[in-house]
């Protein structure tokens, strides 16, 4: 069964640009922000690897999967999934969001860490799940057969998504206001691999249908050289992306930029290394001198003002937390903080 779109969200234009201050800083999920840095629209769910990582919450729940979340492996019984594909594809046409509720045990681990993030009273949370792209990669059968090599599971595995998405922001948002929910997607740039099973255009258009059917705002997650063109059209209002020194792609860009910021579109600069070595001798006034020229060049082209760069920016690192040591995700989120207020001070924005 084809997936096609079953809702229209709301219009989503500036939907976080009255949420979000310029250069604000906006961690990955992977800690609690610490005292002095939490006071964020939405603030990230400590997300770590296991039963709460963006994977298993996901992924949980998917016909025929067995999860084991510590090492962040499923493997699919391609039979016992396949029986059950007509009853995903009917709760996906029908909207059912019941269908994408989390088994139990991840229920658990989610009210945890929604409780956690509550102590801080937030305005709203930030919940990272994985994309299809890699869920369809990372998932197996039996033979080791990746999913994505499977057009019915590929498929299905996007319905899933859909529901469970939709379950997570409903859920979310009647315990904490408001819900971000972002998908993560590292691995794009394979599309344009001969010897992945489905082309970029199949796999940007799934991926579009999936975001379109999300409640907004929604937020996408890139890393290495995203193809900006093609990544600004999708129905997403904040990207989160590798600016450690990948900024070109944006130059060559601009057009495309520009219309997505013109749209109330939002970028996260992932200008904090997670690299522990990287982030021990990156100081914030070495990145923010960094982070300025990138926004320079940008505005360049003469097709966008600085101004309207700077007003969309957010301040964000080059990747996950959650894999990382607590301590280095924690000097990662502080970083975050001491580089988004070296430059509101270099801009002279209100602190």
């Amino acid at each position: 069964r084809s997936m096609t779109s079953v809702r229209l969200p709301t219009s989503s234009e500036s939907l976080l640009s009255f949420e979000y201050q310029s250069c604000q800083a906006v961690p990955r999920a992977g800690v609690l922000p610490s005292e002095e840095v939490r006071a964020y629209p939405f603030v990230a769910l400590p997300q770590r690897a296991g039963p709460g990582s963006a994977l298993t919450l996901a992924a949980a729940g998917f016909p025929g999967l067995s999860l084991d979340p510590s090492n962040e492996q499923g493997v699919v019984a391609r039979a016992r999934a396949e029986g059950e594909l007509d009853r995903l594809g009917l709760a996906y046409l029908r909207a059912d969001q019941t269908a994408g509720a989390l088994p139990s045990e991840y229920s658990v681990v989610l009210a945890d860490l929604v409780r956690q993030v509550d102590q801080q009273h937030p305005h709203g949370i930030h919940l990272e799940i994985s994309g299809h792209l890699r869920l369809a990669m990372h998932l197996v059968d039996e033979h080791a057969h990746p999913l994505i090599a499977t057009p019915a599971l590929c498929e299905a595995l996007g319905q899933h998504l859909v529901l469970r998405g939709c379950w997570l922001h409903e859920q979310l948002s009647l315990t904490s206001g408001r819900t971000l929910i972002c998908l993560d997607e590292p691995f794009l740039e394979t599309l344009d691999s001969p010897f992945c099973p489905i082309d970029r255009e199949e796999g940007f258009t799934l991926l579009s249908r999936i975001l379109a059917d999300l409640p907004p705002p929604r937020g996408l997650c890139v890393t290495v050289m995203p193809d900006w063109s093609v990544l600004v059209t999708l129905p997403i209002e904040l990207i989160f992306f590798d600016a450690y020194g990948q900024t070109s792609g944006l130059t060559q860009a601009s057009v495309a930029i520009a219309a997505y910021l013109d749209r109330g579109g939002m970028l996260a600069w992932g200008v904090v290394p997670t690299d522990p070595q990287l982030l021990s001798q990156d100081h914030a006034e070495l990145l923010a001198q960094r982070m300025v020229r990138s926004v320079n060049e940008l505005a360049a082209t003469g097709v966008i003002g600085s101004e309207q760069i700077w007003a969309a920016t957010l301040i964000t690192t080059t990747g996950r937390l959650s894999h990382l040591p607590m301590a280095v995700a924690k000097q990662a989120t502080l970083r975050c903080h001491e580089l988004a207020h070296q430059l509101r001070q270099i801009l002279q924005l209100e602190l």
